[in-house]
């Protein structure tokens, strides 16, 4: 009965999550020549193709997409099993994505919460922009993601999305107590960059409503647009609870209204291991 050899599907997957055989040889302590010859007899296994070659790194073909999953199940499997007959707790590793608007100050008490109830865990952590964390927990980087959505214009709903909804809360323009916008002939904004959803919000709202504007401030997370707001550099879209100490909604008559936006759990492949299973049932918890 031909089977897959373990060793040889660690290197694959190493290698597809880093892109690169020289990065995946780093992942699991082994040469890129060593990598190399695992991926080519696991290749020979398979009978196809499972990685592109490019001056760029690799991909996955199709095949190895459809591997990649039934791998990282197997390699957990092999892991629960040795633990099991060894007596001794589980360690398993999760990447975690969080939105860099989401409660920018309690994202301590939501790896708390995951730590208390999860204590076999190893957590990885990114935290950044929805947009390139929703991508990169499709292409396989993360196993577990929370992300923000913005309502659509007219339906007043969050796009649909594969995300499990875990709250929704409102937008609001924000800047700091007392901000003197009345002589602004064009409202000076503190933004993230125009990949983020909240800067492509605020200036599609404002146009929509031909009021002027210029791009004050730009940031590169949410701490930094709540310093500049706080540093009276200008005008900023929030989420309700992405306000924080010394910054006020704005009123102005110059101002549109603003969506809704939700934010979702972004879950595991239904073939991954219990525990990411567990750990996104532990995080959907924490919102109860």
């Amino acid at each position: 009965m031909r089977s897959l050899d373990f060793e040889q599907l660690r290197a694959f997957v190493a290698v597809a999550e880093a892109g690169s055989i020289s990065g995946g040889a780093g992942r699991v302590f082994r040469s890129q020549s060593a990598i190399s010859e695992q991926i080519q007899k696991l290749e020979a296994a398979a009978g196809t193709a499972l990685l592109l070659r490019s001056r760029n790194g690799v991909s996955p073909t199709p095949a190895g997409e459809r591997l990649i999953g039934h791998a990282r199940h197997l390699l957990a499997l092999g892991e629960l099993a040795l633990h099991d007959v060894r007596n001794e707790p589980l360690r398993a590793d999760v990447r975690l994505a969080v939105s860099d608007y989401f409660r920018p100050d309690e994202i301590a008490e939501l790896l708390a919460h995951l730590g208390r109830h999860c204590p076999h865990l190893r957590l990885q952590v990114d935290v950044g922009q929805s947009a390139a964390l929703a991508q990169g927990h499709a292409d396989g980087h993360y196993d577990l993601a929370v992300t923000m959505e913005i309502a659509q214009p007219r339906r007043g709903r969050a796009a649909a999305s594969s995300a499990t909804l875990l709250r929704q809360e409102p937008l609001a323009w924000v800047a700091a107590p007392g901000l003197d916008l009345r002589r602004e002939s064009e409202l000076p904004l503190v933004l993230l960059p125009p990949s983020c959803g909240l800067h492509q919000t605020a200036v599609r709202n404002l146009q929509r409503q031909r009021t002027g504007y210029r791009i004050a401030h730009t940031a590169s997370g949410v701490a930094g647009v709540q310093a500049a707001l706080r540093a009276g550099l200008g005008l900023g879209c929030l989420n309700a609870s992405a306000l924080g100490p010394g910054l006020a909604i704005a009123r102005s008559a110059r101002l549109p209204s603003l969506p809704q936006c939700s934010f979702g759990l972004l879950s595991p492949p239904a073939e991954a291991a219990s525990n990411l299973h567990d750990a996104g049932a532990v995080l959907r918890e924490f919102f109860r």
